[in-house]
């Protein structure tokens, strides 16, 4: 358990310096999660892991892969844990699993970037795409009152939630999704989002993504 900021500091900086000792490549990671908000400024709190959405190319302009780890980023990852004591998926690319649902539009042009050594870029995503990120998580019947918690912290204004309402509404979804990103919304005191007027068609001409 991280329990704040500069303890992921730490095993991000040693990660870094394990894949410059081995000669590795040049890595860039887009995270989000409890680690992103630590670093972003926007909630110090204790996290267990830090969640890597993909990969950022190095292509003009830069776009996000929805890849596993490297392998020389999981094995220097690991050789970290052991040194800090930390769980053995302590970085992880679980959260990559979001991509299917594509992400928020122009996503990296509102990132913190840090370098963590010469083979390591870590872009922490900015505080639109955490509330967006975080609102489509709270809907998840058995982990969502984590992520729900994590929203009323962050205390997110009128922009942020129109934002996150539109893109999460921007395709095909059943009524009990948006039922349930309604009932979301009302418990953190939005009852009037001009999003959901403009987006709660029942049918739309985008490809559906089965949500």
């Amino acid at each position: 358990m991280f329990t704040g900021k500069q303890q992921i500091r730490e095993a991000l900086l040693r990660t870094g310096r394990r894949l410059a000792l081995a000669d590795a490549g040049e890595f860039a990671l887009l995270v989000c999660g409890g680690s992103a908000l630590n670093f972003a400024g926007i909630i110090q709190r204790p996290t267990r892991d830090v969640d890597v959405l993909g990969l950022v190319t190095n292509s003009e302009p830069a776009t996000v892969a929805a890849e596993h780890l490297p392998e020389e980023v999981a094995l220097a990852a690991e050789f970290v844990a052991m040194e800090l004591g930390l769980p053995s998926d302590w970085l992880n690319d679980a959260a990559r699993d979001v991509q299917r649902l594509g992400l928020p539009p122009d996503i990296l042009k509102r990132t913190h970037r840090l370098d963590f050594g010469p083979c390591l870029t870590v872009f922490f995503i900015g505080r639109q795409d955490q509330v967006a990120l975080k609102l489509y998580a709270a809907i998840d019947r058995t982990k969502g009152q984590r992520h729900l918690k994590d929203l009323e912290a962050m205390a997110p204004t009128q922009a942020d939630m129109e934002f996150a309402v539109h893109w999460l509404l921007d395709r095909e979804t059943s009524p009990q999704f948006r039922e349930a990103l309604r009932s979301i919304a009302e418990a953190l005191s939005f009852n009037k989002l001009g999003a959901f007027k403009k987006r709660l068609a029942p049918r739309s001409r985008r490809k559906p993504n089965h949500h």
